[in-house]
C-alpha cells in the first residue's frame, strides 16, 4: 500500500451537523491507526455551513498537512443512503467504513476495524456504538438506558439485522458488488440492516468488533424522533415488499398482516394514547424513568404504525391509479 494510497476510506453523510461533526472530525485526526486513511465527508444539501466548516478544518492542524486526508463532497440533498454511495464513489480505499456525523471514533477504531480486513475475502465489520455520558440530560435521553444493552451479537457470522452503519466497515469490492444502498430509502430507518441482508446473501463475512468503539453525542427530544419514527414504519413497508413479504421480515419489522389488528387497536385508536399523553407530563417532572421509557416507547411505535399504514395505503392505491389511467 503507498503513501498516496489509503488503507481505509470513512465516509460521513452530513446534513446540517456543522457543530457535531467538527468535534468528530476532529476525533479522526487524532486515530492511532498505523495505516493512512482518508476521510470523506457528503454535504448533503446542509444550510447552516457544514460543508464551508469542513472545507475550512481541510486548512487546519493534521488535515492540512495531509494526515488524514480529508476530502469534501456537495451535493442537494439526496437521503442518507444517496449520500453514502456518493461518498463511496469518490472513496479510494479498498476499506469503507460508514460513519454518522453525531459519532466520534475512541483513539483505536480505525485499527480495530482494519484488523479484521487483512486478510483475503469480503468482509463486513460492525463496531460498537455506545451513547456518551454527557448527552443523558434529559428524561428522554436516559430513559431507555436504565437497563443494559443485552442483545446477543456474535463476534464471527453476526445477523445482518445487527448491521448499523453509524460504524460499519465493508470491504469496498463487497459494497459495489451489491450496488451499494439502496437509494429508495429516501427517509430515516432500515437502509442498513437492508444492506447487511443483501452483503450476507452474497457472501460477505459479517464480523462484529467490540473493540471498533465509537461514541454517539447527539442530543434528541422526543419531537425530534417521532418523525424519523413515522419514516422508519414507512421504510419498513418497502423492505418487506422489496424481498418478497417473507414472514420472519414481517414479524422483524413488525407489520406482518397476521400482528395488524391489535397493533391498530393500541396505535391507531386513541385507546392507550391518551392515557400515555397524561401520565407522561407528570413521570417527567418527577423523573420516573421506568413510566416515561414506557410513554415513550408508546408515542415512537404510534409514529412507526402511522408510516406503516400510509404506506401500505398508498401501496394499495398504486394499482388503482394505474387502471385509471389506462381508462
Amino acid at each position: 500500500m503507498s503513501a498516496a494510497t489509503p488503507a481505509l476510506s470513512v465516509v460521513i453523510p452530513a446534513y446540517n451537523s456543522r457543530d457535531l461533526l467538527r468535534e468528530s472530525l476532529r476525533a479522526f485526526a487524532g486515530q492511532e491507526a498505523a495505516d493512512p486513511f482518508e476521510v470523506v465527508v457528503v454535504d448533503d444539501g446542509s444550510s447552516d455551513g457544514t460543508g464551508d466548516m469542513v472545507a475550512a478544518l481541510q486548512a487546519e492542524g493534521p488535515f492540512a498537512e495531509g494526515r488524514p486526508g480529508l476530502r469534501l463532497v456537495r451535493t442537494a440533498n439526496r437521503g442518507r443512503s444517496g449520500a453514502r454511495n456518493l461518498g463511496a464513489g469518490e472513496a479510494r480505499a479498498p476499506v469503507l467504513l460508514f460513519m454518522d456525523a453525531d459519532v466520534r471514533p475512541t483513539p483505536g477504531l480505525l485499527a480495530a476495524h482494519l484488523r479484521h480486513h487483512a486478510g483475503a475475502g469480503r468482509v463486513g465489520v460492525q463496531g460498537r456504538t455506545l451513547q456518551h455520558p454527557s448527552t443523558l440530560v434529559t428524561p428522554f435521553m436516559r430513559a431507555p438506558y436504565l437497563l443494559p444493552d443485552l442483545t446477543v451479537r456474535r463476534r464471527r457470522r453476526l445477523s445482518p439485522l445487527h448491521v448499523v452503519t453509524r460504524n460499519f466497515s465493508v470491504s469496498a469490492d463487497a459494497f459495489r458488488q451489491v450496488g451499494g444502498f439502496d437509494e429508495a430509502f429516501t427517509g430515516y430507518g432500515w437502509e442498513d440492516i437492508e444492506l447487511g441482508l443483501r452483503l450476507a446473501q452474497a457472501g460477505t463475512a459479517l464480523h462484529y468488533e467490540p473493540d471498533a468503539l465509537a461514541y454517539h453525542y447527539h442530543i434528541q427530544t422526543l419531537d425530534d424522533v417521532l418523525p424519523k419514527l413515522r419514516q422508519a414504519g414507512a421504510g419498513a413497508v418497502y423492505f418487506w415488499r422489496k424481498h418478497g413479504r417473507p414472514l420472519w421480515l414481517g414479524l422483524f419489522l413488525e407489520l406482518h398482516p397476521a400482528l395488524l389488528p391489535l397493533k391498530w387497536l393500541i396505535f391507531r385508536t386513541e385507546l392507550v394514547t391518551r392515557l400515555v399523553r397524561r401520565l407522561l407530563p407528570w413521570a417527567e417532572r418527577r423523573e420516573i424513568l421506568a413510566l416515561c421509557n414506557e410513554c415513550y416507547t408508546h408515542l415512537l411505535w404510534k409514529a412507526y404504525y402511522a408510516g406503516v399504514w400510509e404506506a401500505m395505503a398508498a401501496e394499495r392505491a398504486r394499482p388503482r391509479r394505474a387502471e385509471e389511467a389506462r381508462t
